[in-house]
């Protein structure tokens, strides 16, 4: 009897242990704690004062159960019989559909960092009424890796190398926020509500700030009329819709998007946004790049054997009526499977297949589409990351399919060409290959 509760007893650690993989923490209120607390303490009073003896002695039962209120076996409960509770079986149930690997535990853990950074950079109103808005979102913001310049002071104030920072701690008259340089700090989404009411601020740098996106632009421009300067270089988040969204920052002078050259169509964005507001000028923006990007775009549609969806996503048929993807519509904001760091999982939606089309056109699309259709042929994620890393492996793979005899197309080598140091042999085999293939197969129309 002891080992089965000793088992038990170790299915609920275990279970409770491992309860962060499938099973949210639950809330409890300060007063259903207190109130646990007290049962608990009378209980424990009522056991160790069960039996007095003569002697001013104490005796205590053997079983706790005895002392406890009989119920009616219709009232009962799970706990009350002995059973093992709902949540254990609940748990244990779960446990087979739950995936334990290093990837998801790691996407795991991200996310509730994501969790703890969204209720971290909330506002706190107590912070607030004693610093006032400048100096409480100046404490929120070099708290956090950004420095902060104030008007009238030519100094920025930020952390030292020992993370340490001076700021005055109680509300200071006529101090306000003038620049801030968030570069490269977890700001996010909830975090900007701690810039509202600063009147004073010209300029705000957000660049390679990985959590700024489009719902924080939008933000950006309705919290800071004021604003004159703004930096979101490097930002992968920032769409071209998203980017409209400064266009009631009337004030706005300058707007730097450097390193946003892939997004699409962000240079028409940012010429709307310069024809609505007179006096910005966008700084980092390449201009000719997006024209070619969106001449090769027209070119693609224009090719015959594109079809569109009815969401805008390109298609490209072969010959065997197969649908090659090599164009997302940025209105259906339709991508491939991605992670939390918006990086693509092509694990088992990779398609190895060849269209059948001639070589000439394989390359023409391929090369209008950004290189999207010999990505999406060898493996990669369909064009979102293309490195030498992939080609490596590529070519590796084509050496050792030659050293067992099996040929790989041109297609589905990284850049649609031999490599050189197989491209003799594999030349020798594949035309030894296509003339076996004709003399045995050549005259089937004239024998059937």
């Amino acid at each position: 009897m002891n080992g089965v509760q000793i088992t038990i007893r170790s299915l609920k650690t275990s279970a409770k242990s491992n309860g962060w993989v499938h099973k949210w923490s639950r809330f409890k209120r300060w007063q259903e704690m207190h109130a646990a607390h007290a049962e608990n303490v009378q209980e424990k009073q009522r056991n160790q004062n069960f039996i007095k003896l003569p002697t001013g002695l104490y005796i205590t039962p053997e079983r706790p159960d005895d002392l406890t209120p009989k119920k009616a076996p219709a009232d009962m409960t799970r706990k009350d019989t002995g059973q093992l509770p709902m949540e254990l079986l609940t748990w244990h149930t779960q446990m087979r559909y739950v995936d334990h690997s290093i990837d998801n535990i790691r996407r795991y853990r991200r996310y509730k960092n994501f969790q703890h950074m969204q209720y971290d950079q909330r506002v706190i109103p107590e912070r607030l009424l004693f610093l006032g808005a400048d100096l409480a979102a100046a404490h929120f913001l070099v708290h956090r890796g950004a420095a902060v310049k104030f008007v009238g002071d030519d100094n920025w104030y930020k952390k030292d190398k020992w993370n340490n920072y001076s700021l005055p701690g109680r509300k200071v008259d006529n101090l306000f926020i003038e620049a801030i340089d968030a570069s490269g700090t977890q700001i996010m989404f909830e975090g900007l509500e701690n810039l509202e009411n600063l009147q004073h601020l010209r300029l705000l740098r957000l660049a390679n700030c990985e959590w700024i996106d489009d719902w924080s632009v939008g933000r950006i421009g309705g919290l800071l009329p004021n604003l004159e300067m703004l930096d979101l270089s490097g930002c992968p988040r920032i769409s071209s819709k998203g980017l409209m969204g400064l266009k009631n920052s009337k004030k706005l002078k300058f707007l730097r998007l450097e390193g946003l050259e892939d997004v699409k169509n962000l240079g028409k964005s940012a010429l709307i946004l310069e024809e609505l507001i007179p006096s910005l000028t966008v700084i980092g923006m390449d201009y000719e790049h997006a024209f070619r990007q969106i001449e090769a775009e027209n070119r693609l549609l224009e090719q015959e054997r594109v079809v569109i969806d009815g969401r805008g996503n390109a298609f490209v048929e072969d010959d065997n009526a197969r649908l090659f993807m090599v164009m997302s519509s940025s209105d259906s904001g339709e991508k491939a499977v991605t992670d939390d760091n918006d990086n693509p999982i092509m694990t088992s939606t990779v398609r190895r297949e060849i269209p059948k089309m001639s070589d000439q056109e394989f390359e023409e699309i391929n090369a209008l589409s950004g290189g999207k259709l010999r990505h999406l042929l060898v493996g990669s994620p369909s064009g979102y990351e293309w490195n030498e890393t992939t080609e490596k492996i590529l070519e590796h793979e084509a050496l050792l399919n030659l050293a067992d005899d099996v040929i790989t197309d041109p297609k589905m080598l990284p850049r649609g060409q031999r490599p050189e140091f197989v491209a003799p042999e594999y030349c020798s085999r594949l035309d030894e290959a296509k003339m076996k293939f004709f003399e045995e197969f050549g005259d089937f129309e004239e024998k059937k």
